[in-house]
């Protein structure tokens, strides 16, 4: 085979082509697999609204990356940045990672026989919630205004 290329003329066996051919097959399988397994979106085809990726979440005024998916038309989350544990109702309390239903009403049969938690780490002392739970939830829950920094420090004044 012979192919003509500005001006250089090049000379490949017919073997070589279909072995080249063969490859880049090969390649662009291999490169279609790993995009769908592992959930790589090339082309935003059949979506309505344009997405971007959202990469930073607000926490004690350090900036942490998280892989969110945010449609343009930007809405407010209900969800709070912190519950109370002191003062949560039991579907409040089922929004924390880990907590399901029994958990959430452990969580207030405690508060009510002994009052009031004094800080979150006491939350490990109702049953079923032990060191692993704690630290997927210690980010979010507060007693009393603990751990909290007002975003407008202006409101304060």
């Amino acid at each position: 085979m012979k192919f003509k290329i500005l001006g250089i003329e090049i000379t490949v066996r017919k073997e070589y082509a279909a072995i080249g051919v063969i490859m880049l097959i090969l390649i662009l399988a291999i490169w279609g697999w790993y995009l769908k397994t592992n959930r790589v979106e090339v082309f935003d085809a059949g979506k309505n609204k344009t997405e971007k990726q959202v990469q930073v979440e607000i926490q004690d005024n350090k900036s942490i990356e998280k892989n969110n998916t945010v449609i343009e038309n930007t809405e407010v989350s209900n969800e709070p940045l912190y519950i109370n544990i002191n003062t949560a109702d039991l579907s409040t309390l089922m929004k924390l990672h880990g907590i399901g239903e029994v958990k959430a009403r452990a969580i207030i049969e405690y508060r009510e026989r002994n009052g009031p938690f004094k800080s979150i780490e006491e939350i490990k002392n109702v049953k079923g919630i032990g060191e692993a739970t704690f630290q997927k939830i210690k980010d979010r829950i507060v007693v009393g205004t603990e751990g909290r920094k007002p975003l407008n420090m202006d409101l304060l004044k």
